[in-house]
């Protein structure tokens, strides 16, 4: 289910993009995780929509979206589905890979995003060396990963898809549980093998060594059963982008916005006001 709103196709170089768009008044754009596609969004899309001008759309080879066989950039990506529903400066919520997504544009593309909400966001360049334990602690769960994958490979897609919950969904419950395990199912092949992020290419350097570039407010959410690397991944990015904060949520896991959805919609609700009161 993708709600009572149509999907419409954007047309882009090699492809094309599942997208839907709905509601007039301020703009924003939910990306979604590696581990999701835009109906990671299902609840949150039509309550948006009754004030604001909100889209969504599937990655390369995610959802309704075609897989890439060829070299694509997803900045360009996302331009063009900007351009598509004709938004000015909209806000962008780029949760984990849609947050490195959402950087690498800003820094593209500064004069067209009007404010950036991370959720335990990656970013280009991403390295280490400022997590107490390094890599080890982002890996702490190497077994589970292991495991995912070599279900995935033995044709065990219940297991894996098990095992990828244990380490990234272990507070989602219900309905929204049941969600991320279709999702997961829907788009085992990107999920387990990454068969388009292998023809993803960037253009300019890296958003680690750029941050200070960025101007764009900036509010990151991190959940508290999360990935222990992932607070100190946020810390990195907040000290690099200026007037950027960090807000922990009690007993949120990597789907922030299906393990504790009034704490997204109460962060949301106040960055937006935090926007508009910057504009004035």
């Amino acid at each position: 289910m993708t709600g009572a709103h149509p999907t419409e196709q954007l047309v882009v170089p090699g492809g094309a993009l599942a997208y839907q768009v709905a509601g007039e008044g301020f703009p924003i754009v939910l990306l979604h995780e590696g581990i999701a596609d835009r109906r990671m969004w299902d609840r949150e899309f039509p309550l948006l929509a009754r004030h604001h001008r909100v889209a969504r759309y599937d990655l390369r080879g995610y959802g309704g979206s075609s897989p890439a066989t060829s070299d694509y950039f997803p900045v360009r990506d996302l331009g063009a589905l900007i351009d598509q529903v004709q938004m000015e400066r909209p806000l962008i919520v780029g949760p984990s890979m849609g947050g490195k997504i959402a950087l690498d544009f800003t820094l593209a593309h500064p004069e067209r995003v009007g404010g950036l909400l991370l959720i335990a966001p990656g970013y280009s360049g991403m390295d280490y060396a400022h997590v107490p334990g390094g890599r080890a602690t982002f890996e702490r769960d190497e077994t589970l990963s292991k495991a995912a994958s070599e279900a995935w490979s033995a044709g065990h897609l219940e297991q894996a898809t098990e095992h990828l919950r244990q380490l990234w969904a272990s507070a989602v419950t219900g309905s929204s549980l049941e969600l991320f395990r279709s999702m997961v199912r829907e788009n085992a092949p990107e999920v387990f093998e990454d068969r388009s992020g292998r023809h993803e290419r960037s253009e300019g350097g890296p958003a680690a060594e750029r941050l200070s570039e960025i101007r764009t407010p900036t509010h990151i959410l991190v959940g508290d059963r999360d990935n222990p690397a992932m607070p100190h991944l946020a810390n990195f990015l907040a000290r690099g982008i200026v007037g950027a904060r960090v807000e922990m949520v009690p007993g949120a896991d990597h789907l922030l916005n299906l393990s504790r959805p009034g704490a997204f919609d109460s962060a949301l609700s106040s960055f937006i006001a935090r926007i508009r009161a910057s504009t004035r």
